[in-house]
């Protein structure tokens, strides 16, 4: 089994509490590369960052970068809203070796279409869902 990662995409962040899938920052890079905001995205992330790994479950508290996902079995969101772009990472908090970590599972640009498409929520939980299956296989 493979082993869950630290953050390094866009940037290295140094974290106690956070680490991520190991599909997780390809998902990100592909979602920056094309769009071009990948310089203005960088300093929102590592603001999230800083909170979720300060906070932990608390990370919600600020309603406007988190969201605990409802009817999603422990899922959380970290959104980012700019004008063209509406990226999502779904993430969930599990111990991992004895540490309590958030697990950065998937990276997603939400769209306004309220059809299931790959850029809904819909879609998302269920890869989020597996993604946290392949780390923990025994649930």
């Amino acid at each position: 089994m493979k082993d869950i990662g630290e953050v390094f995409y866009p940037e290295a962040f140094n974290s106690k509490h956070v680490k991520t899938h190991w599909d997780f920052e390809n998902d990100l890079k592909s979602i920056l590369e094309r769009s071009g905001c990948e310089a203005d995205f960088c300093g929102k992330y590592k603001q999230r960052l800083r909170w979720l790994d300060e906070r932990q479950e608390q990370c919600t508290l600020k309603k406007d970068w988190f969201e605990k996902l409802k009817h999603a079995g422990g899922l959380f969101s970290m959104k980012f809203n700019k004008a063209q772009k509406n990226i999502r990472i779904v993430f969930a908090f599990a111990n991992y070796k004895g540490v309590k970590y958030a697990l950065l599972l998937f990276a997603f640009e939400e769209k306004d279409n309220k059809n299931k498409s790959q850029y809904s929520y819909d879609a998302a939980i269920p890869t989020a869902q597996n993604r946290l299956k392949e780390v923990f296989p025994d649930g």
